[in-house]
């Protein structure tokens, strides 16, 4: 097992457990104790974990965020259905926004063969997908990239998507609740979010069913804001039930 794929094992263990143990996962990985403390150290600095005596806790605080190399890999076939469900929601001869994230890029996915339709996006995985995608106008929005989120952010997308009027937003977010919104925990990121949502005609929110009922740093908008909100039938039904009480159309996929 490579270095990134151990990683991405030892969070998704820390996911469902916790915290972890140096020790525990050299034995189960078959590595040293050393390996591991690198491991750690690494996720520690990526503000994923805290480390402690012998181990290691997973930070669950509201500023805390996965970076995609880890997001590609969790949750593939529920965000690829949500992709799916998406195409639906494009016709011939839309504008259409493409916001970074994993569920965002699982929508990038079943555009390749449209014609007609006009998709922009600061995503650089949404920008490589669609590059050779003969019958779409590709256009990339600028902005400051951040590694995270695999995407480019700011006040030069901000400024560059004021001018455009767009059909449809599939927006990516982390979080969906009824009192604070939607909602992410960088605030560049947030903002961004904010700037594309006000030129949207369409907002529809990308979110798999592990996010509903989370709420993160910074309110993107209120629920109320999303036309759509398509996610998983895994979902909190309860919550389900109180955003479309606030006039959101949800699909469960």
């Amino acid at each position: 097992m490579n270095t990134q794929k151990r990683r991405k094992c030892i969070i998704a263990a820390l996911e469902q457990e916790g915290s972890v143990k140096t020790s525990e996962l050299s034995e189960e990985y078959q590595v040293s104790v050393m390996t591991i403390r690198r491991d750690l150290n690494y996720l520690a600095g990526e503000g994923i974990v805290t480390l402690t005596h012998g181990g290691a806790v997973l930070n669950r605080g509201s500023l805390i965020e996965h970076a995609m190399m880890y997001k590609e890999d969790t949750l593939i076939d529920e965000k690829r259905r949500i992709g799916a469900f998406c195409a639906n929601f494009v016709h011939e001869g839309d504008v259409v926004m493409i916001d970074t994230g994993s569920t965002a890029k699982m929508v990038a996915e079943t555009m390749i063969n449209r014609k007609n339709i006009v998709v922009v996006t600061h995503s650089l995985p949404v920008q490589d997908m669609l590059a050779h995608a003969s019958g779409i106008k590709l256009i990339a929005a600028p902005g400051v990239f951040r590694e995270k989120t695999m995407g480019f952010l700011g006040q030069m997308t901000c400024d560059f998507v004021s001018s455009l009027k767009l059909d449809v937003l599939f927006l990516g977010v982390e979080g969906v609740d009824v009192r604070h919104g939607i909602s992410v925990p960088d605030v560049i990121d947030g903002e961004t979010k904010r700037a594309l949502v006000r030129q949207a005609r369409k907002v529809v929110v990308v979110a798999d069913y592990t996010k509903i009922g989370k709420s993160f740093f910074l309110s993107i908008v209120p629920v109320k804001e999303m036309d759509v909100l398509v996610t998983n039938r895994e979902a909190d039904q309860e919550i389900i039930g109180q955003i479309r009480e606030a006039g959101v159309e949800v699909f469960l996929v």
